[in-house]
């Protein structure tokens, strides 16, 4: 059997890596970051980059060396990560690549890539051509994380000192080695100024001076902080772990792994003019303040420090961002294919729907693709040619796809009620799993978690129950 460069782009085994780094990279990451979906892209991305090398070198063994030596260089190095950068910022637009020794143990995937190229497949060269693998492939590879996202601002640091409440932050369009900030209030909270300033001791616990046995302590975990009395710890001030579910995802960062986490971290308590005061840093949310009063308030981030009226409200929605509608609308387009899937029932319609999912999973991941807000150079706009690339990659790859699944299902002769029951099933599930994030953005539902089980609960149930009904369909037709 024939090996070639193209074969090796083509075989079912590349196409399979080269669509789980799309849907990984361009939504599952997003999703459901961690180290899971990080080592996932590694190990796809080992499968398809040997097949794009040796296109150029047209040496299977030169190219699985290349690919071995890059990817070790550069996930072991801060200077090896640095020149991927700015070689993928130059075709690519503002990227970042980040060395992880810990990516070596993937390596070995380099073995699959192998056994694909001396395992040609007699059909490969045919559907690399017809599924333009290659632009696909290309797109897959290259997704990198954008440069100078937006990190959400956290007050992860507080302190009293002679009369001054310090809270140190970070955050914000901010460059690496950018240094914190920290605000300061001489009257108790009211107003604030903000320079640099030496780093502030963190505290879970702090006692107020000159007061025997008053002290306060955070909850780690919640957004809670509990009171000393008569030798017993109580709460003093604390958000409800429902409404601070809902909180966690009203500051929203650009890359998941900028996420600020919304929960108590640290506590300090002291004397001020007319009392004490208590002061928390709850991460994204801002801060706590109990003032001199003993009345508690939340206080956002304003303009010129931190300011009440810029909170959050505890009944806000949830906001659960704009993945989980396109993580819908994809079950919903795999539902159809699925459910027409199992009346057609051919080789044929399985390739050409696995290319329609592919078309549709890159125009999913372009709903919530993050755009960085400059280009690579002054002046530049370099970031719309990877949307017009990913747009056109998705088009082709819609087109191809669409045309070859109608060819196979009208072949197969399923009949209008098959092709009825395969597109209602797209709606019902789209509404299947978005039902319980709309329950959680209202508080019937505690948590996002909760809500995410009971979406693949429903979505795979609804989807399942269109699979059964396109066998129990009269007139069912064997293949």
């Amino acid at each position: 059997m024939r090996r070639s460069a193209l074969a090796w782009i083509g075989h079912p085994g590349t196409v399979v890596a080269v669509v789980v780094l799309l849907v990984n990279d361009h939504f599952l990451k997003a999703a459901w970051p961690g180290v899971v979906t990080g080592k996932l892209s590694d190990v796809a991305g080992l499968v398809v980059a040997p097949a794009l090398v040796n296109l150029v070198v047209r040496e299977a063994r030169v190219a699985l060396l290349v690919v071995g030596a890059g990817f070790a260089v550069v996930k072991s190095t801060e200077g090896g990560a640095e020149v991927a950068s700015q070689a993928w910022s130059l075709v690519w637009g503002p990227s970042r690549v980040l060395a992880d020794p810990t990516d070596l143990l993937t390596l070995p995937a380099l073995w699959l890539a192998w056994w694909i190229w001396t395992h040609p497949d007699p059909r490969a060269e045919r559907l690399a051509r017809v599924a333009v693998v290659i632009p696909v492939a290309v797109v897959a590879v290259a997704a990198t994380s954008p440069a100078m996202p937006f990190r959400p601002y956290s007050a992860f640091a507080v302190d009293v000192a002679d009369g001054v409440i310090t809270v140190e932050t970070r955050g914000g369009p901010s460059y690496p080695g950018d240094p914190n900030i920290s605000y300061f209030s001489s009257d108790g909270g009211r107003s604030w100024v903000w320079r640099m300033a030496p780093r502030v001791v963190s505290q879970q616990e702090d006692c107020v001076a000159g007061r025997p046995g008053l002290c306060y302590r955070i909850v780690p975990g919640r957004l809670k902080v509990e009171e000393s009395r008569g030798g017993r710890w109580v709460t003093a001030w604390e958000v409800p772990p429902g409404e601070q579910d809902r909180l966690v995802r009203a500051y929203p960062a650009d890359l998941p792994e900028d996420t600020e986490v919304v929960e108590s971290l640290a506590v300090a308590a002291g004397e001020v003019p007319g009392g004490y005061v208590v002061v928390v840093a709850n991460g994204a949310d801002g801060i706590a303040l109990r003032d001199t009063a003993g009345v508690w308030r939340r206080l956002g981030w304003g303009n010129d420090g931190f300011d009440e009226a810029k909170t959050v409200p505890l009944t806000v929605r949830g906001d659960y961002g704009k993945a989980v509608p396109a993580a819908a609308l994809l079950a919903a387009m795999s539902a159809v294919l699925i459910v027409l899937g199992a009346g057609v029932r051919t080789v044929g319609f399985a390739v050409a729907a696995l290319i329609l999912w592919a078309g549709e999973a890159v125009f999913c991941t372009l709903l919530t693709m993050y755009i960085p807000s400059g280009g690579l150079l002054p002046g530049s706009d370099s970031r719309l040619g990877a949307w017009a690339l990913r747009l056109l990659t998705a088009l082709v790859l819609v087109a191809v796809g669409l045309l070859f699944t109608l060819l196979n299902g009208t072949k197969a002769r399923i009949g209008a009620r098959a092709w009825l029951i395969a597109l209602a099933s797209g709606p019902a599930v789209y509404f299947a799993v978005m039902a319980p994030f709309y329950a959680w953005s209202r508080g019937v539902l505690d948590h996002f978690t909760t809500a995410t089980g009971l979406a693949i609960a429903l979505g795979v149930i609804t989807a399942a129950g269109g699979v059964a009904a396109m066998f129990l369909r009269p007139g069912l037709k064997g293949h």
